[in-house]
C-alpha cells in the first residue's frame, strides 16, 4: 500500500489515503458520476482514510436512504472539488471509502496511465457488474 495525499483545487481541504492505484480504479455510468466525470480508487481499508485539514469546509450530498443505498459524496464547500465517496452497502462488502483519483496530488502520470479501470453499472445500482457501454465514461 502507498500513502496518497489529496486535496481540493483551492487547497483548503486535504486528506491522506492508503491504497494502490495498481490494484484498480473505477468509473461509473450512473447519472451523478457521469456529470462529475468520476474516477475513483477504493481503499482496501476504509479506516486508512484521514482528513488532515478543512473539516469545516466539507459539504456532502444527502444520503440515499429511501431506496436502501447508503452512499454520499464529499466536496470542498469553497471551490466545489469532489473529494471522496463513502457509504455502507452489503453488495460492495459493507463500509467503504473511495477517493477521487483527480483529487490525488503528485501522482506520477505513468502511475495514472497504468491504473486498471473497472467500468461499473451504477446506472442500475449494480456497481459490482460491468457497465454495458463505457466509451463515454
Amino acid at each position: 500500500m502507498k500513502t496518497y495525499r489529496g486535496s481540493c483545487f483551492c487547497g483548503a481541504v486535504r486528506f491522506e489515503a492508503e491504497g494502490d492505484l495498481a490494484l484498480g480504479t473505477m468509473r461509473c455510468n450512473c447519472r451523478f458520476c457521469r456529470k462529475m466525470r468520476y474516477w475513483e480508487m477504493r481503499l482496501p481499508d476504509p479506516s486508512r482514510f484521514r482528513l488532515t485539514h478543512g473539516t469545516e469546509l466539507l459539504v456532502e450530498t444527502p444520503r440515499r436512504r429511501e431506496d436502501g443505498v447508503d452512499m454520499h459524496h464529499m466536496f470542498c464547500g469553497h471551490c466545489g472539488t469532489r473529494l471522496w465517496t463513502e457509504g455502507d452497502l452489503a453488495e460492495m462488502g459493507g463500509r467503504f471509502v473511495m477517493v477521487c483519483v483527480s483529487a490525488l496530488d503528485d501522482v506520477p502520470e505513468a502511475e495514472l496511465i497504468a491504473a486498471p479501470v473497472f467500468y461499473a453499472d451504477g446506472a442500475h445500482d449494480a456497481w459490482w457488474n460491468p457497465a454495458p457501454e463505457s466509451r463515454h465514461l
